[in-house]
């Protein structure tokens, strides 16, 4: 009696330690799914600080916008925000992809509610101090250590230079000495990687790289004087939907055209709309001709671009600019007159119109043919030499457009030019071909075009993904200034209602709404976890069955003298259900360690963050993973103890009193139905593997789960099958091949004598450790390290690149040619070890990352 006793009450113990584990797993993987998001809830509210709206431009605006809407925020911050490299002088160390931000007080008010102190300090350290040389850089600890930097060493910050022409049009200065801006800063202080020092816009775990510089400081350097490209505003007491509407408006009512880097001037009989990069943006110039259009104005698109060369035989004219306009316009100012005095035909596309300068220098009269050289822009941003040839169609007179040089654009490196021998654009130019006839030229007429072509005609030819229009000449019929005030005003509106230049975008809820991250660790967790908690529960089942095995002639008793078999099941229930409460409830104790315990992993020990991220994963223990932990728990354990007890209650009361706990029953139906499971599994499976060797798709991950899964359900069946076979107990050594005398062959025979005493255990375990192992396997093979050669595969999964870079400035030269790497500033030695690789280039857009690596 009391060794049944004894039994009776370490099944129930392993009962109730069995439910704590079940609810430790399962309650544990949802507090780990709790943990991974309230840890990027906490990052993303840390590195934003008060921070809740972002405006962040490709192009630098007035710093006076900042004042202008301050009134709708609580308070607005304007700073530059760059991408570069810092070098420590000294010991050359080299950090890349730092974030450079010209900041104020204003800026790291934002952070002021969690630590005034350091705020205070860190404004203090920006200034620059006295004696010292150079102006002051605050960085953080992520940054010092990639520098190994100390307070007071000289340190190198580089970074694209601003231009208001794009760098990859024909324009646009390529060169590193144009791209590059240096600036020598003196390490004023460190900071600490959390709260300022960990400010970022991008929703990632992994720490910044921030060097902080005081904003006059940066314009500076940058020569944007009273400039940024970044605002930064914290939320009023209203909404955040009120409060973002508001600021919104505000800003749009704020924004001039200066904003979006065009600018009108005024001349006798109309005035024109041109823009800072010498060239109108497609969205710019479409929206410019529909205001024209809608306000009635008449209105004159020009397109000038500039030819290398222009040859009539054997004579030659260098770099002339040619205008493109259209041939039939409403315009009073239009005027191109031919010698005869006669308006200016229309010209067909292969046709040209030369001023009387250009023609005479040419020799060229109406109908002969003229070859035109020009630079274009190639795919990756390579100038390319193209040629044209046209058919003069006549001679113009050196007066209005023939002699206007308003037509030609602000060229970079050319417009401010005394003389043509000064020349210094973008492009290469032979300053050799330049003649003293060219000087008189420019000296008289400046860049006025020499000649003229179909609108059509030069759209084709130059235009580019950066426009095809150089200004927009705008005449009145009335008032000049009236118009020019109400073609400005509309064009703001039209280019403010589609605008994406200038948008505050609510950076902290956008934070807040990714931190609950694009994969649920607690199902990730749940079914990492999903053989230990269905093991734990089976097991509390089969336990629980055993306890109760142990009074089955109770249980018989009291069927026999009257009681309800209903009742006596709810009554075992209420006694394991009591068990599994007791046990879940401390697992819950566990599920907490079995959470932090995760995130220690996670946090040192999985390579998935980096080192740099280590500290970033924290606890959290929410009410509800708790309740929903537990009471799931119980549903589980309790539905395991509900079959273990159906089981028993199918045995008849005589059974029961004689102490049976299983009656041996045959199902041929329910064998027939087992086999015939067993055989389709195994040959849809064979049938797959047949298909996907003869199509090539042998390296499918679904269809090795889904031939994997079939094998396993057809093994489980024959093996339940053989189990309930009627010739299991005759097995002999001989039948299965084991020696009679081998220790391990006795056991194996026993086992196999033993295993189909109670088919439902057999089965359970079996199962578990298939399933178990299949897993396991599964998961294995999937762990992969490719060589050398596979990784060079063009269908491997780094396409056959062997090593990647990314750039913190565009580079705009070839590094497969020798030329493009001196341009780069690459010594002969690194360029020879490059000229037996072969470098594909792309362009990368700004955005979040979008990887597996990223959490968010």
């Amino acid at each position: 009696m009391r060794r049944s006793l004894i039994y009776f009450w370490r099944i129930n113990l392993a009962v109730l330690l069995g439910a704590a584990v079940a609810t430790a797993v399962l309650t544990g993987a949802l507090l780990v799914g709790d943990s991974v998001r309230g840890s990027l809830r906490d990052l993303t509210l840390e590195r934003l600080g008060r921070i809740d709206f972002a405006l962040v431009a490709q192009k630098y605006f007035r710093t006076g916008l900042a004042t202008e809407i301050a009134s709708t925020m609580e308070s607005i911050a304007p700073a530059i925000i760059l991408n570069g490299s810092a070098v420590q002088t000294k010991s050359k160390s080299r950090a890349s992809r730092i974030n450079i931000l010209g900041v104020d007080e204003r800026f790291s008010s934002f952070f002021a509610a969690s630590n005034t102190n350091d705020v205070e300090d860190f404004n203090a350290h920006l200034q620059k101090q006295p004696g010292q040389i150079f102006p002051s850089v605050v960085i953080n600890e992520s940054l010092q250590r990639q520098l190994n930097a100390r307070v007071g060493d000289a340190i190198l910050l580089s970074f694209q230079s601003p231009s208001d022409v794009q760098r990859a049009s024909l324009l646009g200065r390529k060169k590193t000495e144009d791209v590059v801006e240096s600036v020598r800063l003196t390490l004023a202080a460190v900071i600490p990687d959390r709260g300022l020092g960990r400010f970022s816009l991008r929703s990632h775990q992994a720490l910044p790289l921030n060097a902080y510089v005081f904003l006059p400081v940066l314009q500076n350097a940058l020569d944007q004087s009273e400039k940024v490209n970044a605002l930064f505003a914290a939320q009023s007491t209203l909404s955040g939907f009120q409060t973002l509407t508001g600021l919104r408006t505000a800003l749009n009512s704020a924004l001039r055209l200066e904003d979006f880097g065009l600018f009108t001037e005024t001349h006798d009989s109309y005035f024109s709309l041109e823009s800072r990069e010498a060239i109108l943006g497609p969205r710019i110039s479409e929206r410019a001709l529909a205001v024209a259009g809608e306000l009635g104005l008449p209105h004159l698109p020009t397109f000038t671009y500039l030819a290398n060369e222009v040859t009539v035989g054997d004579r030659l004219l260098p770099y002339s600019t040619v205008c493109a306009i259209p041939a039939a316009v409403d315009f009073p100012a239009v005027s191109l007159i031919l010698q005869n005095g006669e308006p200016a035909p229309a010209l067909s596309e292969n046709e040209i119109l030369l001023n009387q300068w250009a023609a005479d220098d040419l020799g060229a009269k109406p109908g002969d043919q003229i070859t035109m050289t020009y630079f274009v822009v190639g795919a990756r941003d390579e100038l390319v030499t193209d040629t044209t040839t046209f058919l003069v169609k006549g001679v113009l007179q050196m007066k209005g457009l023939a002699a206007d040089p308003q037509l030609t654009p602000e060229f970079p490196g050319i417009a401010d030019a005394d003389n043509m021998a000064d020349w210094d654009p973008p492009f290469p130019v032979d300053l050799n071909l330049i003649r003293t006839r060219d000087e008189a030229y420019w000296d008289q007429y400046r860049g006025a075009p020499k000649a003229f072509v179909a609108w059509e005609t030069g759209r084709k030819l130059w235009g580019s993904r950066f426009g095809n229009v150089s200004s927009l000449r705008i005449a009145a019929a009335g008032d000049l200034v009236a118009a020019k005030e109400r073609f400005e005003s509309a064009l703001l509106q039209k280019l403010i209602t589609d605008q994406s230049d200038f948008v505050f975008q609510p950076v902290k809820r956008q934070g807040l709404d990714a931190s609950t991250g694009a994969t649920d660790f607690s199902t990730l967790f749940l079914s990492f976890s999903f053989f230990l908690i269905a093991s734990a529960a089976l097991l509390v089942g089969l336990l629980f069955r055993l306890g109760v095995e142990q009074r089955v002639r109770e249980i018989g008793t009291r069927l026999a003298v009257g009681f309800a078999q209903r009742r006596m099941r709810w009554q075992f229930l209420a006694e394991g259900g009591l068990l599994a409460a007791i046990g879940a409830g401390l697992g819950l104790a566990g599920a907490t360690l079995y959470a932090w315990l995760i995130m220690v992993g996670l946090r040192n020990w999985s390579g998935l963050f980096g080192p740099e991220a280590s500290g970033f994963l924290s606890l959290h223990i929410t009410p509800a993973s708790l309740f929903i932990g537990y009471v799931a728990s119980l549903l589980v354990i309790a539905g395991s103890i509900f079959l273990a007890l159906r089981k028993l209650s199918r045995l008849p009361v005589p059974a029961l009193l004689a102490g049976v706990t299983a009656v041996e029953t045959r199902h041929a139906r329910v064998r027939r139905i087992t086999k015939g499971l067993a055989l389709s599994t195994f040959f849809i499976a064979a049938a797959l593997t047949v298909l996907a060797v003869l199509t090539g798709q042998t390296s499918s991950p679904g269809l090795f789960f889904g031939v994997g899964a079939l094998l396993l359900i057809s093994g489980l069946s024959f093996f339940s099958v053989w189990l309930k076979s009627p010739h299991k107990s005759s097995l002999s050594a001989k039948r299965i091949g084991i020696r009679q005398k081998s220790g391990a062959g006795q056991i194996m025979r026993m086992a196999m004598r033993n295993a189909p005493r109670n088919p439902g255990r057999s089965m359970l375990s079996a199962a578990l450790v298939g399933c178990a192992c299949f897993v396991i396997i599964a998961v294995e093979a999937f762990r992969h390290q490719p060589g050398a050669e596979e990784v060079q595969r063009l269908d491997s999964g780094a396409g056959g690149y062997t090593l990647s870079a990314e750039a913190d400035t565009p580079l705009h030269f070839d590094l497969n040619s020798a030329s493009g790497r001196f341009e780069l500033g690459f010594s002969d030695a690194d360029s020879d070890s490059l000229k037996d690789g072969l470098i594909m280039p792309f362009r990368l857009r700004p955005g979040d990352d979008a990887s597996c690596l990223n959490l968010y």
